[in-house]
């Protein structure tokens, strides 16, 4: 095994990890909510249950689960359905929120294990890890140590996408001082969360 040919996929696995982790997404877009109303801080949780979500999942799929899919596409449709009744179960809770959750003493965030539950169910996150499993991972001997990289680097890309995400959320607080324009910005949050079911649909093309 070469150690330098496996380092020399370092930099495709960032630009395809960073791809992959920065762009609007059903992750993405909870963490933005979740940033504005509970500041990045009481995110964090839920930021960490997707990591750790997404590595069980990368790594099982490192171990062979990705045939599966290949094998039983019912299982996968299965997945899509349940990833867009979650979907549009939150997009409705946000819409119908009537107040900053964070003056909300009830209110809570999303927690380690929601995040994590969530992946578990999302295949536009089978769609991602696929690619890594497959084009992005070398065969024969350096097959788990280009995996290995994968995994490590895919953790630290999107670990930073998501504090973006969580940031940006925070940043847009200090705009949603009215009621209105607090009802809009929600609006506007489960709208964008309800459009991402499509991209789980199309990612069955990932898979297949």
């Amino acid at each position: 095994m070469n150690t330098a040919t496996v380092f020399e996929l370092a930099p495709a696995l960032i630009l395809f990890c960073f791809a992959a982790s920065i762009t609007p997404g059903p992750n993405n877009i909870l963490l933005t909510h979740s940033g504005t109303h509970f500041g990045v801080i009481k995110t964090l949780p839920h930021l960490l249950g997707i990591r750790v979500g997404m590595t069980i999942m990368h790594l099982a799929m490192l171990l062979g689960l990705g045939k599966l899919f290949l094998i039983q596409p019912k299982l996968h449709f299965f997945l899509q359905l349940c990833a867009s009744g979650y979907i549009l179960y939150l997009a409705y809770k946000i819409a119908s929120s009537s107040q900053l959750k964070g003056d909300n003493a009830q209110a809570r965030p999303l927690n380690f294990f929601q995040g994590m539950l969530f992946q578990l169910i999302n295949p536009k996150s089978y769609a991602v890890l696929m690619t890594l499993c497959t084009a992005l991972t070398l065969p024969g001997g350096a097959y788990w140590p280009s995996a290995i990289l994968g995994v490590i680097i895919f953790n630290l890309v999107a670990a930073c996408s998501g504090l973006f995400w969580v940031n940006f959320g925070k940043y847009m607080r200090q705009f949603l001082n009215k009621p209105n324009i607090f009802k809009r910005f929600n609006w506007v949050m489960s709208l964008f969360l309800a459009a991402s079911i499509p991209l789980v649909f199309l990612s069955n093309a990932s898979i297949q």
